[in-house]
């Protein structure tokens, strides 16, 4: 039977897989962000750094060969193995994996996380677009490999926060420097004792996710499909105490074609008031721009709800745009380039982290990219092989 049913938020050990520091430039090199937050000139430098870089398995090249894309990112994970770039970790542990970049520190244990297809102990909050589910099934099942670990809060940890911090005290097992100017530091907690403390207190918590709500349906999909199969009732993670190790919570921003200022102005529905220009320190508010001029939208009923739901649920509907065309952007100055006299970009303002909660505790999903936690965590420092 599936350990997917689980009931309690269950995060084990495993024997990681990691690069080899002199079978490649240096290990940063070989690292990259995550699939979702990669663009084009990003790849190519990334890709051009060196010729094991991770974006070479996680964004699989020409589309037009269907399934087939797949194959050429699983080769040549197999070649890395076979050469000896890549080895694994000779016995189970929790990974305490520590960055630094400016003032922002993202700190947490990384492994296996137990599934949770109820929804009671790992929860998500916001909705996903199949096809990248899909995207991200069809890799895991050609590389056989969890590639890039989802990013899970949770808050009031005790003996699992404190053995994070004690490991952190002593020399780390990796080290490796990205070209964004992050540090990365890893440690390893293989002692039974403590691993058998954090799992009793892993135990009493649940856990949003907070990044990788793709990745996560795709671990879920995987366990559908060969429940039977041992590590299918897992999924590569990691996990922070967001009252010890605070994650930013940052707005995704969209460029949404066919809208125009003048549609926002003629159809935005009551319980709106439309301003003129960009006005700053608006709360909750929505800005939107055809590259020229800027409106701001702010709602006139009070916020409990964040901006990003009632974008989805009110305003795109009353305007009449094209919800499947819709781009998403991480960086504002991204979509102000996008925008012109047929489209436009809208600048959301990030949720706050207690409406977060407060949705996913009742089960109420967000829109798909409705936030960007972060840090994230640098993809190809750690990964996990099902076989």
């Amino acid at each position: 039977m599936s350990h997917a049913s689980a009931n309690v938020l269950r995060l084990e050990p495993l024997r990681a897989w990691r690069f080899v520091a002199g079978k490649v430039s240096a290990l940063g090199a070989v690292t990259s962000p995550p699939y979702d937050v990669l663009e084009p000139a990003l790849v190519r430098r990334l890709t051009d750094s060196d010729l094991h870089n991770m974006v070479r398995l996680i964004l699989p090249r020409d589309p037009d060969l269907g399934p087939g894309r797949y194959d050429e990112p699983a080769r040549r994970l197999s070649d890395w193995q076979r050469a000896g770039v890549v080895i694994q970790d000779h016995r189970p542990a929790l990974y305490v994996y520590e960055q630094r970049i400016g003032g922002a520190v993202l700190c947490g244990l990384v492994g296996s996380l137990g599934l949770d297809p109820s929804r009671r102990v790992v929860l998500p909050h916001e909705d996903v677009m199949p096809h990248w589910v899909d995207d991200r099934f069809e890799l895991m099942e050609a590389t056989d490999a969890d590639l890039e670990p989802i990013l899970l809060a949770y808050a009031g940890g005790g003996a699992a926060s404190d053995a994070v911090d004690e490991a952190r005290s002593g020399e780390p097992w990796l080290v490796a420097d990205t070209e964004n100017g992050a540090q990365h530091r890893i440690w390893r907690i293989d002692d039974p004792v403590k691993l058998a403390q954090i799992r009793e207190e892993l135990a009493t918590h649940d856990a949003l996710i907070a990044d990788g709500h793709h990745r996560y349906a795709a671990y879920l999909e995987r366990n559908r499909r060969e429940p039977d199969r041992p590590g299918t009732e897992v999924g590569l993670a990691m996990l922070v105490d967001n009252d010890r190790h605070p994650l930013t919570l940052d707005p995704i921003h969209r460029v949404v074609p066919g809208l125009t200022l003048d549609l926002v102005k003629s159809r935005t529905p009551a319980g709106w008031q439309v301003l003129p220009d960009r006005v700053e320190g608006v709360p909750d508010r929505i800005a939107i721009t055809d590259g020229t001029s800027w409106v701001t939208l702010q709602s006139t009923e009070g916020q409990v709800t964040p901006t990003v739901a009632l974008l989805h649920r009110e305003l795109l509907p009353a305007w009449g745009t094209p919800l499947g065309e819709i781009t998403f952007h991480h960086a504002l100055t991204d979509a102000v380039a996008l925008a012109g006299p047929s489209q436009a970009a809208v600048e959301l303002v990030a949720p706050r982290m207690d409406q977060v909660l407060q949705s996913a505790l009742r089960g109420v999903v967000l829109p798909q990219k409705a936030t960007s936690f972060g840090p994230k965590p640098r993809v190809g420092l750690l990964f996990r092989m099902l076989s």
